[in-house]
């Protein structure tokens, strides 16, 4: 799958662009500030009707302006056909999002239908924050490719959300068991369905992460990704009951798989301590591209690569490992950012495929 069109009206410093790319490698070149990562993230906001930075819509609206609006062509590669997606969000709150011009009864339905994968320096926060960063990425990665999974995570939030009001609205109060139990009896069985489904997950993805951390980095170091969750010991129901003082007094949900975390660890030492900064970067790139791998594999087609200032941010050797990876029949369409137009051309010239640049100014 490739977009082959980009249209943009005032999304974040972008009053109006379009944008007509090609099926391989697309360079967005400019000035730093001129909003080449603001393109990227229109072109993830389309797969994942929403922002790869910010989640408030709302912040997402040119300064001055009453709304924006986001308009992609895409095409299939095994000629299963072109559609189009339209997003729009107004300062008035209301988001909508169409497909060949039908709006989506439920913007969960868009999820998983266009795979993107975003690599930026930002990325270094799924190893220097905290767990919530690494959750993310798991869930993102499961709710893309498994519908099942996807609408029980929703579920899960729901739920979680109602029990949190409901603690909250019993401030200074003693909550009633029975109404907390009416919650923990679906919470339960969701939560049980998402802890098998990471479990699994973790064990497909590993061999994939191994793989590309190796060809990067081109260290013998031992690394692992181990899913931490107290699922592991303890049943979820048991759980909830014991921690129900605790929940009355801190008016939320303290347990469960929301507190759930992914450990990173490089020759037995956690990778957040104890990593140079090379490793952690070889780790986060080897970790986008195994997403990438796992993405492809399951749903046969090739994502969009999104390589946000790549070259900026890492060292000469290392990204000379990932054009010789982007090189390969095996990636589909790439759009990248450079802040340097003949440092972007230098880093390509090697690599045998269908180019076009694009120069962005302030």
């Amino acid at each position: 799958m490739h977009l082959s069109q980009l249209q943009v009206f005032d999304f974040k410093n972008h009053a109006e662009a379009r944008f007509e790319f090609c099926a391989q490698i697309n360079c967005i070149t400019g000035a730093n500030g001129a909003g080449k990562t603001n393109l990227l993230d229109a072109v993830y906001y389309l797969a994942n009707a929403k922002s790869f930075f910010n989640g408030i819509d709302g912040q997402l609206i040119r300064h001055n302006a009453a709304f924006f609006s986001l308009h992609g062509w895409f095409s299939i590669e095994d000629g299963l056909g072109d559609f189009d997606v339209l997003a729009n969000f107004t300062d008035k709150g209301k988001k909508t999002v169409k497909k060949n011009d039908k709006t989506y009864p439920r913007l969960l339905d868009h999820i998983g239908f266009i795979q993107t994968v975003f690599i930026t320096p930002y990325d270094i926060a799924l190893v220097l924050e905290g767990s919530e960063e690494r959750r993310r990425f798991v869930d993102f990665t499961l709710c893309q490719t498994d519908r099942e999974y996807l609408e029980v995570l929703a579920f899960y939030k729901r739920i979680q959300d109602q029990r949190n009001a409901f603690l909250k609205k019993m401030e200074g109060r003693i909550a009633d068991s029975d109404i907390l139990e009416s919650y923990d009896t679906r919470l339960v069985p969701a939560a049980n369905k998402i802890f098998e489904k990471r479990k699994d997950f973790i064990n497909i993805f590993l061999p994939y992460f191994q793989e590309y951390y190796s060809y990067i980095s081109e260290e013998k170091d031992t690394y692992a990704l181990e899913y931490i969750s107290e699922l592991y010991t303890e049943n979820y129901g048991d759980i909830l009951i014991k921690n129900r003082d605790r929940d009355r007094i801190l008016m939320r949900t303290s347990s469960g798989i929301h507190k759930d975390d992914f450990e990173f660890t490089l020759n037995g030492f956690p990778l957040k301590k104890y990593g140079s900064q090379g490793q952690i970067k070889s780790f986060v790139i080897a970790l986008k591209l195994a997403q990438y791998r796992y993405f492809r594999d399951k749903t046969k087609h090739k994502p969009i690569l999104l390589l946000d200032d790549i070259f900026e941010k890492i060292d000469t050797a290392r990204a000379g490992k990932l054009m010789e990876l982007v090189a390969r029949d095996f990636f589909g369409q790439i759009i990248i950012t450079d802040t340097h137009a003949d440092r972007v051309k230098q880093h390509l010239s090697d690599v045998d495929a269908e180019k076009k640049f694009f120069e962005i100014e302030i």
